[in-house]
């Protein structure tokens, strides 16, 4: 480095230009010099030229001064474009000449074009400083004299060390929080395809703040002491030495193309940076920052997951937990919960590999479970270096890992934990091969992988949210959607790339990945159908006329069935909310919304494909048998009972809801008779099933007492069935929107439900909705086309109000029809009522018969 001997430390001219040329060595030495010692050298050069001009202002003359480096310029960690920190410390009022130099000194930092951050304080200031301020005392852990009393810095650093000041429960406690705000800033991910290399998990400051835990509690100099006390494996210390030193030169880089102190990794810099970095440049450029991104994401996931088990010992240490199993709960198959951490029995219990997903499959079990137990943490990072092949060749891995995603809190922390540990990296390859993946277009917001996991997110929050009145959380159905949508969503983009032609390939993966975990033929078609045709809804509303009927007609042949319909509309969304946050808009959920209701319209007006029913009708008889035998209950009556219901019953409703209320109606004290309530926790709702003999206005009576008990009907179906029964399915909800479970209540409801079938009391008309009332409600009836030649199928839409019902079965009484099916549903504010009807000689209604029934209900209902 060249002396300062011959610079003019009068000239800013002349510093300037001595600090480019010496900025200019830097980068020729870039290559072949550890990112380390640049920094430091240029922290030295920096050192020569503050002291020099402290020198030259005769600072060093005052014998109660001090000029001190802090922060990253005491850590001697420079960049390009970093901020020069300093600490100006006195233990005596400065004379007023000697303060006109101080003055003069600073102003002359401010001209060498540098970020200066400076503080002028008395060693009692700054102590007060430091104890009221957090950051002011984590900067003065990394107090360096330059030049001056040396006693000011060491007094400051007893101070701090000593806990006058911050004790290591409070200060880790302080740095803790600091995390975690930044995570949370970031939605606690890394992978963004703009990511901030400081301040996002996996940054700089992730393990800067493991830095000041460790030299705050240990009193240790550096991460490398950690190595020393046992606190970290020599493998886990250069391999976060070496993810650090990545990002930092990644970082000089930043700093050197875009010319600022920049610490965002923006597209417009990421072409430059990778040509610096000789990733490349000129026609293999995209490819060049795809390598380098997927480098410095894998950096940052490490570092990232390092942080989190360096966390898991400070607060081990540092607060006392975790020492004391004494209290802890044996969850089984080797693993315990002590102090809210899961934790490994013995080293030995991943030679087993079903027990790695085991884990997680009891972090989604048990609501306790906050995080990984550090050293168990650590087995499963051994263990995934260790895997041979992929953890999904273990036939107990597949069938824990469909367990996880079925259970209603896998995909929360559980999944969560798989993602951020790299365990669905070892699951499947596929997933390894999109780790850290760009994404070169102007709406996605993170990595391949990232927007399949937080695709996979939103699908959970849907079900969160399912008592919001938006359209998804109508149409979606946990039971039947969610295991669908989740492999579907880790399927998706596992070409890697968007285009028709990698959708197939995507798709391929998908179905291979779906039979491999053996779900049913219909399970398996549905999910590479809706990888396959996953942009369909969106190039649709983007690219054609939703108001045009042809190409409504069009979209809905290719799409076959409502159950197909729903599925790719609840993809379609969580697509779109997981792209960024922009995407999903009151707009784009307008134009989505418009579509679903024309495609399902179109479907029902006779487009649905039969035979897919068919198959989703024999697959749920045969595995509904084979429950109910299992479960003792005779297969004879079984099909006895099932010969009298149509198959409306078994393509209406799921598996375990065919069973239950199968179940029921088998258990009824009277054969000919049965009302229940059941608790439908996959939708959080109730279920009130009624099996009796039908007479006229039946449905009526019944819709029109809940509305009087206050209950909320959200959907209903309504089964003839071939012995003159009547098989009514209604999903409700409780005046408090939740599903009911006081005995009293339900007993109250039965006992009701019971007096209206029996007829001994007359029912009385419910009221209207106030909303209702201030809103035009002429309702939209429509006749769909069916396939049977002697009956209509009806579809009246109207706003939500259950005396609608009513007027609807009065016509129908009045025009002397008779209702053979009915399935009510609500979307939003709106009902949706398709009706099975014919006339009184069994026959379809005429077109006469069509054009007046419908006039009836417009002039009833509106």
């Amino acid at each position: 480095m060249n002396s300062l001997v011959n610079i003019d430390l009068s000239s800013s001219i002349a510093m300037k230009a001595y600090l480019a040329e010496q900025q200019q060595v830097f980068e020729e030495r870039f290559f072949d010099t550890p990112i380390e010692t640049l920094q430091n050298q240029r922290a030295i050069l920096f050192d020569q030229l503050l002291i020099a001009l402290w020198q030259h202002y005769q600072l060093d003359t005052i014998e109660n001064l001090s000029l001190n480096a802090v922060g990253g310029y005491g850590r001697q960690t420079l960049h390009p474009k970093s901020d020069i920190d300093i600490c100006i410390l006195f233990d005596k009022s400065i004379a007023k000449n000697h303060e006109a130099n101080l003055t003069a000194f600073l102003t002359r930092l401010w001209d060498l074009g540098v970020d200066i951050g400076h503080a002028v304080r008395s060693i009692k200031e700054n102590i007060n400083a430091a104890k009221t301020d957090i950051t002011i005392a984590t900067n003065l852990l990394d107090i360096r004299t330059l030049v001056g009393q040396p006693s000011h810095a060491k007094y400051m650093l007893e101070a701090l060390y000593n806990n006058s000041l911050w004790n290591s429960e409070k200060f880790c406690q302080h740095k803790l929080q600091e995390q975690d705000d930044r995570h949370d800033k970031a939605k606690n991910t890394a992978l963004y395809l703009e990511p901030n290399i400081k301040n996002n998990p996996g940054g700089m400051r992730d393990v800067q703040t493991i830095i000041w835990i460790a030299r705050k509690h240990y009193n240790v100099p550096d991460v490398q002491s950690l190595k020393s006390l046992g606190v970290l494996k020599s493998d886990e210390y250069y391999e976060l030495i070496e993810s650090y030193d990545f990002i930092c030169r990644i970082r000089w880089a930043l700093h050197m193309v875009s010319n600022r102190a920049e610490e965002k990794l923006l597209f417009d810099h990421q072409l430059e940076v990778a040509k610096y970095m000789k990733f490349g440049y000129g026609d293999n450029a995209q490819l060049a920052v795809e390598k380098m991104m997927r480098q410095l994401f894998r950096a940052m996931t490490r570092i990232q997951e390092l942080n989190q088990m360096m966390i898991g010992v400070f607060k081990r240490d540092v607060f006392h937990v975790n020492k004391n199993q004494s209290n802890s709960i044996d969850l089984g198959d080797g693993f315990i919960l002590a102090n809210n951490m899961i934790k490994a029995n013995f080293d030995e219990i991943f030679l087993n590999k079903a027990n790695v997903l085991q884990l997680f499959k009891l972090i989604a079990e048990y609501d306790q479970i906050k995080n990984i137990a550090p050293e168990t943490l650590r087995l499963i990072r051994q263990t995934r270096r260790r895997l041979l092949g992929e953890l999904q060749d273990y036939q107990e891995c597949r069938k824990v890992f469909i367990s996880i995603i079925k259970h209603k809190n896998g995909l929360k922390r559980a999944f969560s934990l798989m993602h951020r540990y790299g365990i669905l990296a070892a699951y499947f390859p596929q997933w390894k091969a999109i780790e850290g993946q760009m994404q070169f277009d102007m709406h996605n917001a993170y990595t391949v992988d990232e927007h399949a996991f937080k695709l996979i997110q939103c699908i959970d929050n849907f079900e969160v949210n399912k008592k919001n009145k938006n359209l998804i959380n109508s149409i979606y159905k946990p039971s039947s959607h969610k295991h669908i949508l989740v492999i579907a969503g880790l399927c998706h983009d596992l070409s890697g790339k968007q285009s028709h032609e990698t959708n197939e390939i995507s798709a391929i993966h998908a179905k291979e990945f779906a039979l491999l975990h053996q779900l049913k033929k219909s399970e398996v078609d549905l999910i590479h159908w809706i990888v396959e045709h996953q942009d369909l809804l969106v190039s649709t509303t983007q690219t054609l006329d939703i108001a045009d009927p042809e190409v409504i007609k069009k979209v809905a042949k290719q799409i076959r069935t409502e159950s197909k319909l729903n599925a790719l509309y609840c993809f379609t969304v969580a697509d779109l909310m997981a792209t960024n946050d922009e995407m999903w808009n009151e707009w784009q959920e307008s134009l989505l919304n418009d579509l679903y209701i024309s495609l399902r319209s179109a479907l029902k007006n006779g487009i649905e494909n039969v035979f897919e029913q068919r198959t989703v009708i024999r697959e749920n008889k045969t595995e509904a048998l084979a429950d109910l035998l299992a479960k003792g209950y005779d297969n004879v009556q079984v099909k006895t009972l099932w010969s009298t219901l149509p198959s409306s019953f078994f393509s209406s409703n799921q598996l375990h809801e065919i069973v239950e209320f199968t179940m029921q109606i088998l258990s009824s004290d009277s054969p000919e008779q049965a009302v229940s309530i059941s608790d439908d926790s996959n939708l959080e709702c109730s279920n009130l099933l009624v099996y009796t003999n039908d007479r006229s206005m039946l449905f009526v009576d019944i819709f029109n007492t809940l509305s009087l008990l206050k209950i909320n009907v959200k959907e209903a179906q309504l089964h003839k069935t071939k012995n003159n029964k009547v098989l009514e399915v209604i999903k409700i909800l409780d005046h408090n929107g939740e599903s009911i479970a006081d005995p009293y209540r339900i007993k109250k409801i039965i006992s009701r439900v019971e007096e209206v079938i029996s007829g001994v009391d007359v029912v009385k008309k419910p009221s209207s909705p106030r909303f209702v009332k201030n809103f035009d409600n002429t309702p939209v009836v429509e006749f769909l086309s069916t396939p049977k030649p002697n009956k209509t199928l009806l579809r009246i839409n109207a706003l939500d109000d259950p005396l609608f019902i009513e007027e609807i079965c009065n016509v129908f009484k009045h025009q002397q029809l008779t209702i053979h099916s009915a399935r009510m549903s609500t979307l939003g504010e709106s009902s949706e009522n398709v009706f099975s009807i014919s006339s009184k000689d069994n026959e379809a209604i005429s077109p006469e018969g069509k054009q007046e029934l419908a006039a009836l209900l417009i002039n009833k209902i509106a």
